[in-house]
Formats: structure tokens, C-alpha cells, sequence
């Protein structure tokens, strides 16, 4: 029975950068919503 499995980092780099491309979108359309809702907040 095998218990160390191998695990090679460059398979991962493509699925990290993926997820941090969403991570980036997701937080540009949090900071819109945040400013439109603070000018909302004003009026």
C-alpha cells in the first residue's frame, strides 16, 4: 500500500492562476457594487 502520493507543482500553476484571475474579477465587481452603493448612501 502506497501511502506518499507525488504531487508535481507546475500541474497546479495552471488551476492557481485561474483562480486567481476570478479571485481579481470578483473583487473589481465587489468594489463597484461597494462605491455604488456608498454614492447611493449619500444622495
Amino acid at each position: 500500500m502506497e501511502t506518499y502520493s507525488y504531487l508535481n507543482i507546475f500541474e497546479t500553476k495552471g488551476l492557481e492562476y485561474i483562480l486567481l484571475i476570478l479571485f481579481m474579477i470578483m473583487f473589481v465587481f465587489l468594489y463597484r457594487y461597494t462605491k455604488a452603493g456608498i454614492k447611493n448612501d449619500r444622495d
